[in-house]
C-alpha cells in the first residue's frame, strides 16, 4: 500500500508493563505472561473485527473499522488478562488517519493512541475524546474524563477518558505518568505532593475545588436534572437497595435546592435503570437540561463511586469524579455529591439549603441501611412490602431512636393504608408516628407532607393543612406529593386554577409515577373539565399499565357525565376482575354507573349483594350510588355514618359532580359546615 493511500481507523496500542524488569526476575514467568497475552489479544482482536497491524512482542498496534468494536475489545482485554496469568496491561485508543510505508504504519493516530497508551495502568481503558464522541450515546459504556494533557510532540492538548465496568479502574490524573510535557508533567507531580500533604477532608475539598475549574460552564438558563439509578457493579443483585437508596438521597438532597427549577423524582427515574436509551433521549423525556449517571462498585471494604454530570443539550460532560469511601462512610456521599452537581450548574444555596445539604439524619450505617432497604419495600406499593418496609424501618429505629425519617416512613404505610385496617384506625397511628419524627426534626419535609394530607383528608382541617404543606415546599421546592396535596388542599377547599396549577407542577416533577398523573385527571374531572380529565387518564394508563382500573372506572365516572353511557358501560367493561376490591371496591363503582345509566335494578342487586358481603364497604361509595338512584335520604344516612368514622374519599364532597344533587338539602350542607369545605 502506498504512501498516499490512508485510512480512518479506531487505534489501539498495548504494551505489557515492567515487562523488562519481569525478564531480568524471573524469565519464565514473564515468557509465560506474553503467551497469555498473545493468545487473549488474538482472540479478543478477531472478536471485534479488528486487525494486528505490528506484534512487538510485549505489545501491539492494532486497528478497528469501527471504536465501539475497539473499546469492547480493549474491555475485553484488561477483564480477561485478571484472570489465570494476570497480565498487567496498559492500553490507549485513538480515533484518527493511517498509512503505509512499506510494513510500517505510521500517522499522527497512531502518535496519539501511543502517547494515550503511555498514560495507562493496568486495568484501565483509556482513550481521546474523538473515541468518546463516537460512543457517548451508547448506554454500555460508562465514561469520566481525567482532563487534558499535553504530549510530547502532539501540537493540541488531548482529553482523555477511562471506561468504568467490572474489573476496570480508573486513575488518577495526578498520579499518571507518561510522555507528557515537562511543564505538565511537573505540575501534576507538584499538586499530588501538595495533596498527599493535607488530611481527610481538605485534601478531598482541594482535589474537588482543581478538578471542578477544569469542567466546561454551564451555560444553560434551564437548572433541571434527572439523577439516574446508579449501576450496582460486580455486586449481587439483592444489594441493588444500597445503589439505588443512595440515589434517591441524592435526588433528595438536590429537591431541596430552591434554585434548581426541577428535580425529577425517583418514580420517574428508576424506569430508565440499566436503559439502552441516550442521555439525549431521557433527557427529552423527562424535560431536563441535566443528566447524572453512575456506578457503585464494593470493593473490600470501600464503595467505589463514580459520577459524571451532562449537559444534554452541548453533550459535554460538566463534572466527572470518581470517590473510594469507606462502607461507614455511606452517609455522605450523597451530600458531598449532591453539592458538587449544585456547583456545575452555577445554582445558588441559601444559608438553610446549605445547612441541609449536610444534614445526617442517622450516624448509624445499619440504620440507614434498614432504612434505605424499608424504602425500597415501600416503593413496590402493596400490602405484602408494606409489611416488610414497616419492619425494616422499626429495625432503623431500634439501632438508632432519633432516627426521625424511620418515623415518617412507618407513618407513610400507614396514610397510603393497604394494610386493611379501618381509616379510623390506621390515621392516628399514622399521625403518632408524624408527630414524632416532627418532634425530632421540625423541618422534616417528608414528615409536613404526611401531616398536610392526614390534616386535610383525616381532620378536614383545610387552613392549617395548607400552611403545612406550604412550609414542606418552602423546605422541599420539588417534592412531587407535597405538591399534589397541596394542590388538592387548595382545589378542594375552593380554589380551583391555583389547586390544578399545583398538580400539574406535581406530574412534572415526577412525570413517570402513576399517583400524581391519576390524581390530576381526578381533579380535572372534579373541575367538571370532563373531555381534559379523559385525556389525563388515558396518559396515566400509558404510564402505569398495571394500574389501568383505576383509570377505566375514572374515564367512566366522567363518560357518564358527558351523557356518553356507552362509552362509560365500554371503559367499565375494561376493568380486569383482578381489580376487585384491590384498593377501592369496584363492585360499587359498577353498580353506580348501571345506576347513573338507567340500569337501576341490576345496580340494586349489586349494591346489597356487596354491603352483605363486605362490611367494610366505603361508606362515601354506597352513598354516590343512592344518589344516583334518586334515594337522597339514604345517600345522606350513609354520608353522615362516612363522617362519623372519617371514612375514605369524604374530602371529594365539596367538589364531586356525582353529589349535584343534594347540594340544596340542608342536612348536606350542615355536613359539608363540619367537614370546613365550601359547597
Amino acid at each position: 500500500m502506498s504512501q498516499q493511500t490512508r485510512q480512518l481507523a479506531a487505534i489501539l496500542f498495548t504494551d505489557i508493563v515492567g515487562y523488562t524488569a519481569m525478564m531480568q526476575q524471573d524469565e519464565n514467568q514473564a515468557v509465560a505472561i506474553v503467551k497469555r497475552y498473545i493468545g487473549v489479544l488474538q482472540s479478543a482482536v478477531d472478536n471485534h473485527s479488528g486487525k494486528i497491524l505490528n506484534d512487538y512482542g510485549d505489545g501491539s498496534l492494532c486497528s478497528f473499522s469501527s471504536a465501539t468494536e475497539a473499546v469492547r475489545c480493549a474491555i475485553e482485554l484488561q477483564q480477561q488478562l485478571q484472570s489465570g496469568v494476570k497480565v498487567p496491561l496498559r492500553l490507549g485508543l485513538h480515533v484518527g488517519e493511517i498509512f503505509f510505508e512499506g510494513e510500517k504504519v505510521l500517522g499522527d493516530g497512531v502518535n496519539v493512541a501511543s502517547r494515550i497508551q503511555s498514560l495507562g495502568q493496568e486495568k484501565a481503558v483509556l482513550f481521546s475524546k474523538e473515541v468518546f464522541d463516537k460512543i457517548k450515546n451508547q448506554p454500555e459504556f460508562k465514561c469520566v474524563s481525567l482532563g487534558t494533557f499535553e504530549f510530547k510532540n502532539v501540537d493540541d492538548k488531548i482529553e482523555v477518558f477511562a471506561t468504568v465496568g467490572d474489573g476496570l479502574i480508573v486513575p488518577k490524573k495526578e498520579q499518571m505518568r507518561g510522555k507528557i510535557k515537562e511543564r505538565q508533567q511537573k505540575s501534576m507531580i507538584k499538586k499530588w505532593t501538595i495533596a498527599a500533604a493535607i488530611m481527610g477532608l481538605l485534601a478531598a475539598s482541594f482535589f474537588a475545588y482543581k478538578r471542578f475549574l477544569a469542567w466546561p460552564q454551564y451555560n444553560g438558563s434551564d437548572k433541571s436534572i434527572a439523577v439516574l439509578p446508579f449501576e450496582n457493579v460486580g455486586a449481587p443483585g439483592g444489594e441493588d437497595f444500597i445503589s439505588d437508596g443512595i440515589t434517591q438521597d441524592i435526588i433528595n438532597n438536590l429537591s431541596k435546592v430552591s434554585s434548581l427549577e426541577k428535580v425529577i423524582a425517583w418514580f420517574s427515574v428508576r424506569k430508565f435503570k440499566k436503559t439502552t436509551e441516550s442521555p439525549q433521549q431521557i433527557a427529552s423525556e423527562l424535560n431536563v437540561a441535566a443528566i447524572l449517571t453512575g456506578t457503585i462498585q464494593r470493593e473490600a471494604d470501600n464503595l467505589h463511586i463514580i459520577a459524571q454530570l451532562i449537559d444534554v443539550n452541548t453533550s459535554k460532560i460538566l463534572w466527572g469524579e470518581d470517590y473510594i469511601y469507606p462502607n461507614k462512610d455511606i452517609l455522605i456521599i450523597q451530600s458531598k455529591v449532591a453539592q458538587l452537581i449544585v456547583n456545575a450548574l452555577k445554582a445558588s444555596l441559601t444559608p438553610q439549603e446549605q445547612k441541609g445539604l449536610s444534614t445526617l439524619y442517622t450516624k448509624n450505617v445499619e440504620a440507614y441501611k434498614y432504612y434505605i432497604r424499608g424504602r425500597t419495600f415501600w416503593n413496590a406499593r402493596n400490602p405484602e412490602n408494606y409489611d416488610s418496609a414497616e419492619a425494616n424501618y422499626k429495625k432503623a429505629i431500634s439501632l438508632d431512636s432519633n432516627y426521625a425519617l424511620a418515623y415518617a416512613g412507618i407513618a407513610d404505610c400507614y396514610t397510603y393504608n393497604l394494610k386493611g385496617i379501618p381509616q379510623l384506625h390506621a390515621i392516628p397511628i399514622a399521625l403518632a408516628f408524624t408527630n414524632k419524627a416532627l418532634a425530632l426534626d421540625s423541618n422534616l419535609s417528608e414528615g409536613l407532607t404526611t401531616l398536610g394530607f392526614i390534616q386535610f383528608n383525616f381532620e378536614f382541617n383545610w387552613n392549617e393543612s395548607k400552611k403545612t404543606l406550604q412550609k414542606a415546599l418552602s423546605l422541599d421546592p420539588n417534592n412531587s406529593p407535597a405538591r399534589m396535596y397541596y394542590g388538592i388542599a387548595l382545589q378542594y377547599a375552593g380554589d380551583t386554577e391555583n389547586g390544578l396549577k399545583e398538580c400539574r407542577k406535581a406530574v412534572s416533577l415526577d412525570p413517570f409515577a402513576f399517583p400524581p398523573n391519576w390524581v390530576l385527571g381526578r381533579n380535572l374531572y372534579f373541575a367538571r373539565r370532563y373531555d381534559e380529565s379523559i385525556a389525563q387518564f388515558e396518559k396515566a394508563k400509558s404510564v402505569a399499565p398495571k394500574n389501568n382500573e383505576f383509570c377505566f372506572w375514572s374515564e367512566a365516572l366522567a363518560y357518564v357525565e358527558m351523557k356518553m353511557n356507552n362509552e362509560a358501560l365500554k371503559q367499565m367493561e375494561e376493568i380486569p376482575p383482578t381489580a376487585v376490591n384491590k384498593i377501592d371496591n369496584v363492585d360499587l363503582l359498577r353498580a353506580y354507573i348501571f345506576a347513573r345509566v338507567g340500569q337501576k335494578t341490576r345496580a340494586k342487586e349489586l349494591l346489597e349483594r356487596t354491603v352483605k358481603r363486605d362490611l367494610d364497604a366505603p361508606p362515601y361509595r354506597i352513598a354516590l350510588i343512592y344518589v344516583a338512584l334518586g334515594e337522597n335520604e339514604a345517600a345522606l344516612n350513609w354520608l353522615e355514618e362516612g363522617y362519623r368514622i372519617h371514612g375514605l374519599h369524604m374530602f371529594f364532597a365539596g367538589v364531586d359532580p356525582a353529589l349535584d344533587p343534594l347540594r340544596n338539602d340542608p342536612r348536606f350542607i350542615s355536613l359539608l359546615s363540619k367537614m370546613n369545605l365550601h359547597n
